[in-house]
């Protein structure tokens, strides 16, 4: 079984090209930059109705210069922090789909399980594989032939983002262990 270290190393690896590949897959004008026009179309080619405000605010979210476009170093800023992130609090609508494009490596429009299962062995190793594609879609078998639109992926990995965060334990929800007695 590979390490933690090893599998690090290896993502890092390839991560590069995929990010870039995910990037030149949205930016349609080759401008280096990503538009809410660019993005529509991305979806529009995808099948996916994204809902009223849903590209400006994914643009937004992520816009450092105000610019109204997502530049090349904005996009790797956004992918680095979320994938980073173990609060669960970075906006993550452009992540996901450019992690939806990462794991679409045929561009076909949808994604396989087998597909999925290397970048989320790479993020979570073995010991987490199944559970992470068992929330996503909804099984692990390799054999069951399930595939993700982008709007099923996105609504799945939204629903399992706010569960995550409702179960967050917080100054409201901790409860304190009981206190240990030392027997004399």
């Amino acid at each position: 079984m590979a390490s933690a270290a090893a599998r690090e190393r290896y993502a890092r690896k390839n991560e590069q090209a995929e990010l870039e590949r995910a990037f030149d897959t949205i930016d349609n004008k080759h401008d280096k930059k990503i538009d809410s026009e660019e993005l529509n179309e991305l979806f529009i080619r995808l099948g996916h109705k994204a809902k009223r405000g849903e590209v400006e605010d994914m643009l937004w979210e992520v816009d450092e210069d105000c610019d109204g476009c997502i530049s090349w170093e904005e996009f790797q800023n956004l992918y680095t922090k979320c994938r980073d992130d173990k609060t669960g609090y970075e906006p993550r609508g452009l992540f996901n789909v450019v992690e939806f494009i990462m794991n679409d490596k045929e561009g076909s429009g949808f994604i396989t399980l087998e597909e999925a299962m290397q970048i989320t062995y790479l993020r979570y190793g073995r010991a987490l594989l199944d559970t992470q594609l068992e929330e996503v879609f909804g099984t692990s078998d390799l054999n069951s032939g399930k595939i993700l639109t982008i709007t099923e992926f996105l609504s799945c990995l939204h629903a399992n983002q706010v569960k995550q965060l409702l179960n967050r334990v917080t100054a409201k929800t901790y409860k304190a262990p009981p206190p240990v007695v030392k027997k004399r």
